[in-house]
Formats: structure tokens, C-alpha cells, sequence
């Protein structure tokens, strides 16, 4: 039985992890900053922000690293360093941890973001563009992926999943985005020109798995689908699937006034390939943005 050790795992994404290996013989042993409990004897709940947390552990074979500050909250000073700070500490918890015990797990899947990549309309990225950091969130990937690089030195095969936009109808983005269709004030986002680098969950957690799986798999994967969209293409594809119009449009410069630097990850986005995942020949259940949101908003 594969243990696994995961930060995040209360999370949207973590969630529907936890259900996966639930159902594929693991036991998995969650951190968090406050006392839960399960009635589920294959999770364990360990409050690591309590002394001796450690000592609840067995020796794990898998660390998957979700923890974060959410980027859903306004951006604010000092919502901006708990961004920052949450990632990188609980990154370099987990490698003091590791570095001073007498093994290393197999495998470490860390968490980082599309947000890598500079913003542009008219550029395609894969995972052979590399860039310095430019803004604010990819100085968070940046130093996120550096950090989490650490684990090399323990021997660890370390993954570095880039999400894109994460479709779900259990909470995330995507309700949001239907909100304003349901009132009938839906429309494009800024210009709506602006390409959305996206992923259905359900492909989500297949590609992490997947990636987890098969040791010839390492380093940075985009995971998002092959086949990103305009801003309008995804506003036109929710409003067909609940019977709204795509029309009311959202300035520019209203969102930079309502979310202020937050507004970065609406406004200045990326189109990105998961070239690794195909060159692998992972399959996508949901690589057109027409199915992907007929299936969450059926």
C-alpha cells in the first residue's frame, strides 16, 4: 500500500486526489494548520503547525505539495506575502523534514501555475520556453519551483505541474464565471481577446496521476488542454451551455479598478501547450472547451 504525504489536501484540487487514491489502495496522510479528524481509516490528519508533528509519520513514498494562499482573495500587501510565504515554507518544511530522515520519498508532485510564462495575445509557450520573472505571479512560480527543485539533492524524482485555469463544478473559477450569465450581464472580459490556458479537473487529476505513476516522467509539465480559447470563445461557450447571451461587456480598465493587481490573472494571460503530456501520449478526456463545459454545467 502506497503512503502518501499531501499539503493541501482539504483543497479543491487535494480533494479529488484524496478520492483517487482512496480508491486505489493508499493511504494518505494530510497536513494541515488546525485538528481534524476522519472517519475514513486510510486518512490521517496531522497538524503540523503543532511540536512533534513528525512523529505520526511512517516512511512515505509520494509527496504531493498543494499548500497555498489562495489567489482568489484581493491583493493586498499582505495577502500578496502569504502568497509568497505559504508556498515557499511549506516547500522548505517538507525538505528539512526529508533531508534528515534516512530515506527519500520516490516522488515529489509539486504545484505551480501558467502564471510561468510572460503575457501575450499573439505568443505560444510550452515547456521549453524559459523566462526570468516578470510580475508578480511568476516570481511566485519562479521561486515555488526552485524551492521544490531542492529535493533533487535527496534523489527524489520531482514534477512540476503548471496548471492552467482549472474547470469544476465544485468550486474554483468556473462558478464565478457563471455568476453574471445567470443574470443575464454576461460578456467578454476586457478586449476577450486574451487566450485562457485551461484544464476540465477531471483531466487534472488524471495528468497528475498519470505523471506520478511512471518514473520516466520528470520535471515541469504544463497541464492544461491542447486546445486553450479566446476569453470570448470561453464566455460564448458558458453562456450556450445555460442559455444566456454572451454580450454585456467588462472593461479593461473597470477590472483594474475593482481588483486592482488581481486583475493580472484575467487580463495578462498566456496561451499554453502541455507539449510534454501529448509528446507522452497522454489523452485528454476533455480537450475542447464546448464539452468540458457541457459536462460541469449539464
Amino acid at each position: 500500500m502506497k503512503k502518501i504525504l499531501m499539503t493541501g489536501g482539504t483543497g479543491l484540487v487535494g480533494t479529488e486526489l484524496v478520492e483517487h487514491y482512496l480508491n486505489n489502495d493508499s493511504e494518505i496522510y494530510i497536513l494541515t494548520r488546525s485538528d481534524r479528524s476522519s472517519d475514513e481509516p486510510l486518512i490521517h490528519y496531522i497538524n503540523w503547525s503543532e511540536d512533534n508533528w513528525e512523529q505520526d509519520l511512517p516512511q512515505i513514498d509520494i509527496v504531493i505539495n498543494l499548500a497555498g494562499a489562495s489567489l482568489n482573495e484581493r491583493w493586498t500587501e499582505e495577502h500578496k506575502a502569504a502568497i509568497m510565504n505559504s508556498r515557499i515554507e511549506s516547500t522548505n518544511r517538507l525538505y528539512h523534514y526529508f533531508e534528515k530522515q534516512n530515506y527519500a520519498p520516490k516522488v515529489l508532485f509539486n504545484a505551480s501555475a501558467v502564471g510561468y510564462y510572460p503575457p501575450s495575445k499573439v505568443v505560444s509557450y510550452d515547456e521549453d520556453d524559459q523566462f526570468l520573472s516578470h510580475d508578480f505571479l511568476s516570481t511566485v512560480v519562479e521561486r515555488w519551483e526552485q524551492t521544490a527543485l531542492l529535493f533533487d539533492k535527496l534523489g527524489t524524482r520531482v514534477l512540476l505541474g503548471r496548471f492552467g485555469v482549472i474547470l469544476s463544478d465544485k468550486g474554483g473559477a468556473l462558478p464565478t464565471m457563471v455568476k453574471p450569465y445567470q443574470f443575464f450581464i454576461g460578456g467578454p472580459l476586457g478586449s476577450g481577446k486574451q487566450w485562457m490556458s485551461w484544464i476540465h479537473m477531471e483531466d487534472l487529476i488524471k495528468s497528475i496521476t498519470t505523471l506520478i505513476d511512471y518514473e520516466a516522467f520528470k520535471g515541469v509539465y504544463n497541464l492544461c488542454s491542447p486546445h486553450p480559447v479566446q476569453q470570448n470563445d470561453l464566455g460564448r461557450s458558458i453562456g450556450k451551455a445555460i442559455h444566456r447571451p454572451h454580450l454585456i461587456p467588462a472593461p479593461k480598465f473597470a477590472l483594474r479598478l475593482i481588483l486592482g493587481e488581481q486583475s493580472t490573472i484575467i487580463l495578462d494571460v498566456q496561451k499554453v501547450f502541455p507539449k510534454k503530456l501529448l509528446e507522452q501520449g497522454f489523452e485528454f478526456e476533455f480537450p475542447n472547451i464546448d464539452d468540458a463545459i457541457n459536462n460541469l454545467l449539464k
